[in-house]
């Protein structure tokens, strides 16, 4: 697979780099504790302000499933859409932008989508993404998930672990890879780490 980066949708390069201009402005100083409720506060007002609030109510959606971050529907037509609350991006919203940018890059044939913002059913703020709905003929084995990622360049580190330079890949487990009806491997919902620390620069690289 060519690693030039994948496009990625403009909402989700503008949203990024909303967080990176607030925190540049604050500081480096800034307690952790506040930083994640400072970041959303940052991003309601921002979506607010250019109309980026998706209006589900005139969507025509079926309820698929829920999960720890993702309340899940079908469109009806080709694609799922998830209302992601931010959960897994612990203290730091940066680390989701950085998850879904590295997710297009490595697994392209299951993109995400960044098409706005919403509140899910427990009112939490939550960013809107679409990604095409794939028939699957059944979960992928352990072992055609670790060849594949062997075949990115990847090194096996657990079970489920994979890592690559700077990128860690977690939870790649048969229940979140599906094999397609067309053969091919599809990567739902992995985790995605950042192993260097400086994640700022990292995240305005991956996002470029």
């Amino acid at each position: 697979m060519d690693r030039a980066n994948i496009p990625v949708h403009c909402l989700l390069e503008s949203a990024a780099r909303i967080l990176r201009r607030g925190e540049d402005a604050a500081g480096t100083a800034q307690p952790a504790t506040g930083s994640k409720r400072e970041q959303l506060s940052r991003l309601k007002s921002w979506a607010d302000a250019e109309n980026y609030r998706t209006d589900l109510s005139r969507l025509s959606l079926t309820y698929m499933d829920k999960g720890g971050e993702h309340e899940v529907f079908h469109d009806g037509k080709a694609s799922v859409l998830k209302l992601n609350n931010f959960e897994y991006a612990g203290d730091d919203l940066s680390n989701f932008f950085f998850r879904i940018a590295a997710h297009n890059r490595f697994f392209a044939n299951i993109p995400y989508t960044l098409i706005g913002f919403a509140e899910n059913s427990r009112h939490e703020f939550c960013a809107v993404l679409m990604q095409p709905y794939i028939k699957a003929l059944r979960e992928a084995t352990p072992s055609e998930i670790i060849s594949h990622m062997q075949a990115l360049g990847f090194q096996n580190r657990y079970a489920d672990e994979f890592y690559w330079e700077e990128y860690e890949i977690f939870d790649a487990t048969p229940h979140n890879v599906l094999v397609g009806i067309d053969g091919q491997l599809y990567f739902f919902d992995t985790q995605i780490r950042q192993i260097n620390p400086d994640k700022h620069s990292e995240t305005t690289d991956i996002l470029s």
